[in-house]
């Protein structure tokens, strides 16, 4: 073979070669195309806040309570109880046992109280033992709520309801004919304590205000009153401007006057626009529950509608945490939105055009743009429309089942909650179908 034809059947073969190469490369991105590996994610319900981080201060009438009596006092209300003028919120004993003592002899002498009531009722109970049953499940619901909001107030007291319960299921089934013999034993315990009873002698500390009790000062009571909310503006929040007083020995507590409580936030222009334009506020106290409260506007205290300004906000809610909040982190709720949550990543925008007929039957033609997710249905990928209500840092809040008149164009359908979203994938399409 001469070295021509050698030449020849060389450039064949190499043009075969890249030919088949060519054609490998073409199928694979076809493939590549209509097989594309994606990734989808339920669309599920959610609630979103529209929340704006601020540094807020508590502003209350406060009134200290005064003790001038010498020994171990014991409190006799509650942080956050309501309290009556001249109602008694301490007692002062000659030492801490005598108080102990006493305190033993109260919670002893409810117990019996309640097991006589018990007795005297037990024929005329009629109360079903599984209803009886369910109280008792209700209450257990209670404890575990208080206890994980780290109210112990009033998980005690419903492990109170709870034990009469059990004992009352217990006279219903007639597990027991009555409590005599456990009342004789709590009285036994009672005349023990008793015995040296001069040592129960004690004096007393009433409120001369009427409010909310706190069992402790803080030495900010003189710092701003609710008289003051209108007039306190950008820069009297600072530490210069509130300054803790020295709480002298004899005060034991305080009360809180009137019915509402009052926050001083400084917020940016922006934000107190967006404050004063909110439909309902909401304040979020990770410290003093684990809900948002809802408040009111009260002031907004602004020298112009474009510099900073403090918000005064007013509320109501009461609890032991609340009663003694003073400076706090805290974030304003302005908005709260329910619908579907989308990731960013998975919306993209399709351009339509639709003709359109007026009053007149004149016809025009616009271009909108439309908003949308990828959903797989079957082994088919389908573009539907979205209407976003929220967007947030890395996704958006959709509404769930609009009307058809809120749809931006009727060529595509509307998201809905469960639908399986296109978070991930490439060459996306309506109609593209999906290999498994």
């Amino acid at each position: 073979m001469e070295k021509s034809d050698r030449t020849v059947i060389i450039k064949k073969i190499a043009i075969a070669v890249i030919t088949l190469l060519l054609i490998a490369y073409i199928v694979s991105v076809i493939l590549k195309a209509n097989f594309t590996q994606i990734k989808t994610e339920t669309a599920n319900i959610m609630n979103v806040s529209d929340a704006i981080p601020v540094s807020g201060y508590f502003i209350r009438d406060e009134n200290l309570i005064i003790n001038d009596n010498d020994g171990f006092i014991s409190y006799n209300v509650n942080d956050g109880d309501k309290i009556a003028k001249n109602e008694e919120v301490a007692s002062v004993y000659k030492d801490e046992k005598t108080a102990a003592d006493k305190q033993m002899i109260d919670k002893l002498e409810a117990q019996i109280s309640k097991l006589e009531q018990l007795d005297k009722t037990g024929a005329a109970i009629t109360v079903a033992p599984d209803d009886i049953d369910r109280n008792i499940s209700s209450m257990l619901s209670e404890i575990n709520k208080s206890v994980s909001n780290e109210d112990f107030v009033t998980a005690g007291k419903d492990t109170e309801t709870m034990i009469y319960h059990i004992n009352q299921r217990q006279l219903v089934t007639e597990k027991v004919k009555n409590f005599s013999s456990k009342i004789t034993e709590l009285q036994s315990k009672v005349s023990e304590l008793k015995k040296n009873t001069s040592a129960m002698s004690c004096k007393t500390v009433k409120s001369n205000y009427t409010g909310y009790f706190v069992s402790r000062a803080d030495g900010y009571e003189d710092c701003y009153s609710t008289s003051d909310v209108k007039n306190i503006y950008p820069g009297d929040l600072s530490s210069e401007k509130i300054k803790k007083k020295a709480v002298a020995d004899n005060v034991i507590g305080k009360t809180l006057g009137g019915v509402y409580w009052y926050i001083a936030c400084e917020v940016s222009a922006e934000e107190a626009l967006k404050i004063k334009n909110a439909e309902s506020l909401w304040v979020d106290i990770p410290t003093v529950s684990s809900s948002i409260i809802s408040v009111e506007l009260e002031s907004v205290n602004q020298k112009t509608q474009t510099s900073e300004a403090v918000i005064i906000l007013k509320g109501n809610y009461m609890n032991p945490e609340m009663a003694n909040v003073r400076m706090e982190d805290i974030s304003i709720v302005v908005n709260t939105f329910k619908g579907i949550y989308v990731p960013k990543s998975a919306v993209h925008e399709r351009q339509v055009r639709e003709t359109t007929s007026d009053e007149n039957g004149n016809k025009q033609t616009e271009s909108k743009t439309v908003k949308g997710v990828f959903v797989q249905i079957g082994n088919e990928l389908q573009f539907k429309q979205i209407i976003v209500i929220y967007t947030g840092e890395d996704f958006v809040v959709c509404k769930n089942s609009p009307d058809k008149e809120e749809w931006i164009t009727q060529e595509y359908g509307i998201l809905k909650a469960y639908d399986d979203v296109v978070v991930e994938g490439a060459n996306l399409y309506d109609g593209k179908i999906i290999n498994r």
